[in-house]
């Protein structure tokens, strides 16, 4: 069974990210797409089993793969077996690029998903507020496309054992040590024998999963959680100061400037209306 649904856009097209189509194929026989695929395609083998056969590589799509296809790729599909049966969403849009190579989705890649049950809810629910036909389709689309990209993401990096994902895991326990500690003196030597590496690796993992080196991202905490207080409690900025672990307010004001491009009095303001 096929059923597939195209919404139409009629001034949602210049949204970053919507949905140009969903549904589900059945795969009988084979579908050649010798010049690519005008779209950016999600593909989520419900059962069965195909090849995605491209220029460079044939992949293999058995139940609960997922298959992310850039836009334009010439490939085939070919079934292997009786059924092949498989929900794909169709996306495109204005920024949709930057987004998908943020995600790490821009490229040709293939994952076994350990859990579908979330990601079938969702594309359905896409599916039947397509089927709607309603003025406001093209936005709520667009909201539930982006919302399942994170969840894509997310699952994928929890499920995957790629070497961003390991490098996470390994860092976990001194970003935990950082988020409880926050307000504490702490140096290299300290964070890196939490997971007994050498001080240089430690800022090499940071780097390479969050851009950034370990007392940046400590420093990045702090304003957080001062800002929150600004924010929410009574204290002064000198208390505040104090209590996010800087000695100097000076030192904390210029930090958080920074990171926010106000002072902590002129962020109280806007917030909260009082000027400081």
């Amino acid at each position: 069974m096929t059923t597939y649904c195209y919404p139409v856009h009629y001034d949602g097209a210049a949204l970053p990210l919507y949905v140009c189509g969903i549904g589900v194929r059945e795969v009988l026989s084979t579908i050649s797409r010798n010049s690519g695929y005008p779209f950016y395609q999600i593909v989520l083998c419900l059962d069965g089993c195909g090849k995605m056969i491209t220029p460079e590589k044939k992949i293999i799509i058995r139940k609960n793969n997922i298959v992310f296809v850039p836009k334009g790729l010439v490939h085939e599909l070919v079934p292997t077996e009786n059924t092949w049966q498989l929900f794909t969403l169709d996306l495109d849009g204005s920024g949709i690029l930057p987004l998908l190579e943020a995600l790490k989705f821009d490229k040709l890649r293939s994952d076994k998903l350990d859990k579908t049950d979330k990601l079938i809810e969702k594309l359905t629910e896409m599916m039947k507020t397509v089927r709607r036909k309603c003025s406001s389709c093209t936005y709520e689309c667009s909201a539930m496309a982006y919302d399942l990209l994170m969840l894509l993401h997310n699952q994928l990096d929890m499920e995957s054992e790629n070497p961003d994902s390991l490098k996470r895991a390994q860092l976990a326990p001194v970003v935990y040590y950082i988020e409880e500690n926050f307000r504490k003196e702490m140096t290299l030597d300290q964070l890196s024998a939490i997971i007994d590496i050498s001080p240089q690796y430690l800022c090499r993992l940071f780097r390479d999963c969050y851009k950034m080196r370990p007392f940046e991202y400590l420093a990045k905490k702090r304003i957080q959680k001062a800002k929150m207080m600004l924010v929410e409690d009574g204290y002064t900025v000198n208390e505040v100061c104090q209590l996010v672990g800087y000695n100097d307010c000076s030192y904390f004001c210029s930090v958080f400037k920074k990171y926010e491009n106000l002072s902590p009095a002129e962020f109280r303001a806007l917030n909260c209306g009082v000027d400081q």
